[in-house]
Formats: C-alpha cells, structure tokens, sequence
C-alpha cells in the first residue's frame, strides 16, 4: 500500500484508538483477535485510516467489520477502498441504509437560512467530490441491538434520519458520531445547518444521558473525552435538551345536570 501522509493513532481505552484525521474522526474497536472500524473520514482518508490500523500494531487482514455512524461524506467517504481492501463487512442502521441505496439523499436543513443559500453548492459537491458510495450494506442493524463486536447500537436520529451511536457497555466507551460535536473544549449541537431535525436530536441526547458507567466519549468532530464522559454528556445534556415535562392530565368536565354520586358507605 502506497503511503501517504499518517494520521495520528492513540489507544483510549484496553480496546479502543482514536484515528484523528484532522476535520474528522475515525475510531477501531477490538475484540478478540478482530477489529471494527468506526467511521472511514472523507473520500481521500481510506489509505490513511488503514495506515493507522497498522500504525497501533495490528494487521490490514484484521480488520472484519465496518461500521458507519451516518451517511456523510466525512464519516463514509473512505469506505469503498477500506472495504475493497479488507473484504470486511458493512454494518449500518437499517434506516440510514436508504441513503446508502440511493433511495433517499441527504440535503442540508432547508428551514435554515443558511441552509437554503447553501443548497446549490452542497448539491454539486454530494454529487462529485463529497459524493456517498452507493452499495448494500452486509449488516442492518436497529436500535439497542448488541453485536457480535461488542457494541450496542443506539439510534441517535435528528442529524440524519438512521444517525446511530455506538457502546461498549463493559468498558464503558462510547462513540457518538455527530450527534453530539466537542470543540474547543465545549460538547455543542451538531451545525444546525446540516441538521434538519434538531429537537429529534435532543430526544436522541436524553436517551445517551441515560446510559450507565460512560468513561471514555469519541466523536465525530473534536477530542476525545477519556474521563468522566457521562458526568460530562448528562450536564451538557442537562443545558440544552433538559427532560420533557408531562402535561398534567385535566379531569374530565363535569356534565351538567348529572348529580355527583355519592360515596357508598362501608
């Protein structure tokens, strides 16, 4: 494999790596003697993120699945070649799959002003450059399934309709593509821009808030979280997407003329 500039590969947890490739991150999961990737980067990124598999110590040949949070260029752009390399398995959420198959296409959110005036230029480019590989996924899997992997699924919609987060629930890692972003130090939305359903994503931030024992966040966008990430992911939670208040149920109206029924007497 013809080099090319390295990423750089740091281990985060006893079975996790942090692939930073500059605008996007890549994550590998380890189990047994097999490796899953999180996410391929950009279209340009393949050779790299398999440069980095080798980079922390393992084999091209170990890698066995693949697993793509959402449909974006940034997360899925490398996946034709590290699939065409390893023969691994595509995995992803049966709904997002529907972008995979070309049935339904990703647009940047219409009702955002900045979205509108963006639109041509996002057409052109999802259509050459940032275009996504088109192809039948191996593997559709559906929320809080558990893989062979060791990962749970959790559907995390909202920035795209079949968006899914990733936990290992016995190391306490978790990886949540876009739904939530960390820069400069702070956890923020994702671009509201390229989200057309953001209170779909709160609801989705609530239901990572209810996990147990995360240690250790990736994300799609930013560093890595190797400490105290749930403490971290339920305050920020807490701020933007606080629990919904059930509506207080009003008794039915009296009907008038209907006497009140007496209490029978014991």
């Amino acid at each position: 494999m013809r080099r090319c500039p390295l990423a750089s590969v740091r281990q985060i947890s006893e079975n996790a790596w942090h692939i930073d490739l500059g605008i996007v991150n890549a994550y590998i999961w380890r189990w047994d003697n097999h490796l899953a990737l999180i996410d391929t980067g950009m279209p340009w990124h393949g050779k790299q993120v398999l440069q980095a598999v080798e980079e922390a110590g393992f084999r091209v040949e170990d890698v066995k699945d693949i697993l793509i949070t959402h449909a974006d260029a940034d997360h899925a752009g490398g996946l034709k070649y590290i699939r065409e390399v390893t023969g691994a398995r595509v995995i992803v959420h049966a709904i997002e799959s529907m972008y995979f198959k070309g049935k339904w296409h990703r647009w940047p959110n219409l009702r955002h002003p900045l979205g509108i005036a963006y639109f041509p230029f996002f057409l052109a480019l999802s259509w050459t450059v940032f275009r996504v590989p088109r192809f039948r996924p191996d593997l559709l899997v559906v929320d809080e399934e558990v893989l062979e992997n060791g990962l749970q699924v959790i559907h995390t919609p909202g920035h795209t309709e079949g968006h899914m987060s990733l936990f290992a629930a016995e190391e306490g890692v978790l990886f949540v593509g876009d739904v939530i972003n960390h820069r400069g130090g702070k956890l923020s939305l994702p671009p509201a821009i390229f989200t057309p359903k953001m209170e779909v994503v709160k609801d989705s931030l609530r239901k990572l808030a209810r996990l147990k024992n995360v240690n250790v966040a990736g994300f799609g966008h930013g560093p890595v979280i190797e400490e105290g990430a749930g403490d971290k992911i339920r305050a920020f939670v807490a701020k933007v997407a606080p629990p919904r208040r059930r509506r207080r149920k009003s008794p039915p109206p009296r009907r008038t003329g209907v006497p009140r029924q007496p209490k029978a007497k014991s």
